[in-house]
């Protein structure tokens, strides 16, 4: 098919209201039902899948969405966990510092309570009789200091009372001199006046007799009033005086108090010595009873025993028997000792070195061991050989200056010198024992020697090249050797089957070749750090047993540790007893010291108030005698006074005498005013030297009160420094039960840290956890969000794609049906289809199968429905403006009628045409195109048809 034959045919399956261009040729007719054949199936195949994939995308967005609504909720749960872990976590970091704070607190208790230890043990170590009697000395001596320096306050006291009589004396001169120069002042002022009115008398002026007789009226009151005064002052004076009197007394009471009880504190304090004596005689009793007891203690707590698995005994017998038994055989033999393999193999758990604190602090150097060194080991090897013999009925080993030195000697020059190294340095390649050495040895000495050799300090690595020697250090301790040693007894006893237990039977004196009867045997270590045990056959061609060192037992360890714990059961005894006599006298010489300080605070006080009542009574004395002095004037003044008054009648020559004798007294008192000036400038000065001297003393007294201050503060000391000594072991044990509280406090505070930190960190990973938990949700919510939105694009996309295919299919259908219905019509109009007797005929009258009437018009057996006997063709001409125009043309009883219309009517205005003239009007408009064709109307057609069927798919022009 050519191009133009596919435009067209385009046109015809994408038009829907042009018919013309259907009805060109059968060819095209054709084409045009295949496509629409195929298209329909393929439209409903396409819709089907476009209908799945629609179907597909809603589910696969309710998946998404669900998935997203789970992500959601499972971000909200994990953010809810790591909300709730952190909380914990703040929570337990707050359960944490507070731990850490009480750790804090028990390691600052314990610091303390060490520290105070430290001193209490310090303080337990000196105190030994000597520095308790050093103690009881220094208060001694601050005592008597103290005694000085009261004394000597006493004495200052005396002299400051002394310096304040000489004031108070100085001051009453003062006073006096003051009162005198007054006086004479006044007397100075009596006399001017009298000069004054002897020459007004002289004159005999009234105004003068009147003013005299008022002086003397004043200077008669004056004396009265005097006199009164002076008489309530001497009651003062009086009651002072009295007070003085009581405060002197009481004085003396309180110093004869403070005497009594300075003696009875002294009586105290020589019975406390005593008794502080004897409590620390008691105290270094019970310590040296107690070291005794702990020593001993402590050897039964380190004393090493050997313990034998029951059934071991009668196992080793059995296998040693099985040799002397004539039917002998090998497999026997191997049987029992595999047997007692079994047995003693329970041996090795049942033994355990025991730790002795003495020997863990002697450093020894095993190479090159002294003969008190060598003899100890031995001594304690013994001991552990003969409990085991005891069990099987041998003869004990003994231990001998002579063994000990033969051993050592053995050591040095067989195995030391000689380079001697049974094991080797991989173990397996070793000289064994030196045999030619040790029985020429015994035949040098006239004895027998068996050996038994461990491994001892050495030990053996595995490297490489298999076994490797590692070399022990020189320096060991007592301790760390008999620990080897012990474990080498075990081994010899226990684990001994693949060397025919031969070593057990020379520790234990038993079987052919391991036995001698009576020995003595010794212990020393090589330069290869290897143990030896050598035995010596003792017998009258020797000296060896001679001397035997004695062997230590635990029932008699365990006799001697009754005795000493009797004994300081005794001195406890004795201490408390002691303790609770210093104790009584320790509280009387306190109670004594507190009447004692009572005693002179209340001299003090009394003192004070002496003092007070003094200075009480010389106030009132002054003030006595100043006014006793005031009385003497204001008489004199009286005197005077009248005297002047009684001038006033005497004759001029006594009144001239008396004017003259008025001015020499004026004169004469005026001498006698500058001698009291002087007089008083004198005493001002004694007073001022008396208060310096006073001022002095009393400085004295405070010095003194100082020193005595600081020498009670330092018997204070003292005294608590003896008491600590005497009261040592309890001060002690309190310190240790204190710093025992504090480290079980500090224990549990730190076992509470770490249960609250490990559980911090338990929550702490979780928390990690939780937030990891919470960024995957996120994560994922994140991803099922994304694929949500997918699989919403991807709906939307596949609901167009199904709506553009169900607007293509709706499209084809409709052409489909126009199409059906063109046919139809073309079909009726070429038949002359119509309607006769409600039945469908042809123009010559047949009935057509399968057309149908409906109404007026005629249904096709494609349900097409056309209108009868008329025949109706729609064309499409093109107007000279290039326009498409639909024509309707009507054929009735063969005439046809061409008009246009822009009405869907089929019909709409009719005009009468001649054949001709219709034909003619087909050939002006060129109405009907036909196959082949090549002009516009064609091309116009096929643009419109293809830009109807591009609109559809959306598919674009390409622009240039």
């Amino acid at each position: 098919m050519n191009s133009k034959k596919k435009i067209v045919t385009l046109a015809g399956v994408s038009l829907v209201a042009t018919a013309g261009v259907v009805a060109s040729t059968n060819e095209v007719k054709a084409d045009t039902t295949s496509d629409n054949v195929q298209t329909e199936v393929k439209s409903q195949t396409a819709d089907q899948q476009a209908q799945a994939k629609v179907d597909q995308a809603q589910s696969n967005v309710n998946s998404a969405s669900q998935a997203t609504s789970a992500a959601q909720a499972q971000l909200d749960s994990a953010n809810a966990a790591n909300s709730a872990a952190q909380a914990d976590v703040n929570s337990q970091q707050a359960i944490v510092n507070d731990a850490q704070a009480k750790v804090d607190a028990a390691t600052s208790s314990v610091s303390t309570a060490q520290d105070a230890e430290t001193k209490a043990q310090q303080n337990a170590d000196q105190a030994t009789s000597a520095n308790i009697q050093k103690a009881q000395d220094a208060i001694a001596n601050q005592e008597a200091q103290i005694s000085k320096d009261t004394d000597a306050i006493n004495n200052a006291n005396k002299a400051v009372s002394d310096a304040r009589s000489t004031v108070d004396a100085a001051q009453k001169k003062v006073n006096d001199a003051t009162t005198t120069r007054d006086n004479q002042q006044k007397n100075v002022d009596a006399a001017n006046d009298a000069v004054k009115n002897a020459q007004a008398i002289l004159d005999n002026s009234d105004l003068a007799k009147k003013q005299a007789q008022d002086a003397l009226n004043q200077a008669n009151q004056k004396v009265a009033d005097a006199t009164t005064a002076v008489n309530n002052k001497q009651t003062d004076v009086n009651n002072a005086a009295e007070a003085k009197k009581n405060a002197d007394e009481a004085l003396k009471n309180a110093n004869d108090a403070q005497t009594s009880a300075q003696k009875d504190k002294d009586a105290k304090q020589a019975v406390a010595d005593e008794t502080s004596a004897a409590l620390a005689n008691a105290n270094a009793a019970v310590k040296d009873a107690q070291a005794k007891v702990d020593t001993i203690n402590d050897k039964l707590a380190s004393f090493n025993t050997i313990t034998l698995p029951a059934g071991y005994k009668e196992a080793l017998n059995a296998y040693n028997a099985s040799f002397s038994d004539d039917n002998w055989s090998k497999e026997k033999s191997d049987s029992l000792s595999k047997q007692l393999e079994t047995i003693a193999s329970k041996g090795n758990k049942l033994n355990t070195y025991k730790h002795n604190k003495e020997d863990e602090n002697k450093i020894v150097d095993f190479n090159n061991l002294t003969q008190e060194e060598a003899k100890d080991l031995a001594v304690y090897y013994a001991t552990l050989v003969n409990q085991v013999r005891n069990a099987f009925g041998t003869d004990n080993v003994v231990v001998t200056p002579s063994s000990v030195k033969l051993t050592l000697q053995l050591i040095k020059e067989g195995y030391n010198e000689a380079n001697w190294d049974a094991f080797g340095e991989h173990m397996t390649d070793g000289k064994n024992h030196n045999f030619q050495y040790l029985r020429n040895y015994g035949d040098n000495h006239n004895t027998t020697v068996l050996e038994n050799m461990y491994g001892g300090l050495t030990s053996w690595g595995f490297g490489e090249d298999g076994l490797y020697k590692i070399t022990p250090n020189n320096n060991q301790t007592m301790d760390s050797l008999k620990e080897t040693l012990y474990e080498g007894l075990v081994g010899y006893l226990f684990d001994d089957g693949d060397s025919g237990w031969g070593h057990a039977n020379t520790a234990l004196d038993l079987s052919v070749g391991h036995s001698m009867g009576k020995e003595a045997m010794a212990i020393g270590f090589d330069k290869y750090g290897y143990s030896h045990s050598e035995y010596y056959r003792l017998d009258n061609n020797n000296n060896i047993a001679a001397d035997a060192y004695q062997l230590p037992d635990i029932s008699t360890i365990q006799e001697e540790l009754d005795k000493v714990t009797t004994v300081l059961q005794s001195t406890k005894t004795d201490q408390a007893s002691k303790q609770k006599a210093n104790d009584d006298a320790q509280n009387a010489l306190s109670s004594a010291n507190q009447v004692l300080v009572a005693a002179q605070n209340d001299v003090k006080d009394k003192t004070a108030t002496v003092q007070k009542a003094n200075d009480n009574l010389t106030t009132a004395q002054n003030a006595l005698a100043t006014l006793q002095n005031q009385l003497s004037a204001d008489q004199a003044n009286q005197k005077q006074a009248k005297t002047t008054f009684d001038s006033f009648d005497a004759d001029l020559a006594t009144k001239q005498a008396n004017l003259q004798k008025a001015t020499d007294s004026l004169k004469a008192e005026q001498g006698r005013l500058a001698i009291a000036q002087a007089d008083l400038d004198n005493a001002n000065k004694a007073l001022s030297d008396a208060n310096n001297n006073l001022a002095q003393k009393k400085q004295v007294v405070e010095n003194d009160k100082e020193a005595l201050k600081a020498g009670n503060d330092k018997l204070v000391q003292l005294q608590n420094n003896l008491s600590d000594l005497q009261n040592a072991p309890k001060l002690l044990a309190t310190a240790k039960e204190q710093v025992a509280t504090a480290q079980k406090a500090l224990t549990d505070a730190q076992e509470a840290y770490n249960v609250a930190n490990d559980k911090l960190t338990s929550l702490k990973q979780t928390a990690v956890g939780t937030a990891t938990n919470v960024s995957k949700a996120q994560q994922v919510l994140a991803e099922a969000k994304n694929n949500e939105d997918a699989a919403k694009e991807a709906l939307n996309q596949a609901q167009q794609a199904l709506t553009e295919l169900r607007q293509k299919e709706a499209l084809a259908k409709q052409v489909a049906e126009e199409q059906a219905k063109l046919a139809a019509e073309k079909e009726a109009k070429d038949n002359g289809y119509h309607i006769e007797n409600n039945q469908v005929v042809d123009a010559k009258g047949n009935s057509v199968n399968g057309w149908t009437v409906k109404g007026n018009q005629i249904v096709s057996p494609t349900n097409a429905t056309v209108d009868p006997a008329v025949s109706v063709t729609t064309n499409v001409s093109v107007d000279s403006k290039g326009q498409v125009q639909p024509q309707t043309s009507v054929t009735t009883n063969g005439v046809k009628t061409v008009a246009a219309t822009e009405s869907a009517n089929p019909v709409s205005t009719t005009t009468v045409q001649t054949r001709e003239q219709y034909k003619q009007q087909l050939k002006s408009n060129n109405q009907l195109p036909q196959t082949g064709n090549n002009d516009s109307a064609v091309l116009s057609l096929a643009g419109v048809a293809l830009a109807a069927m591009l609109s559809l798919f959306g598919i674009k022009k390409r622009e240039y």
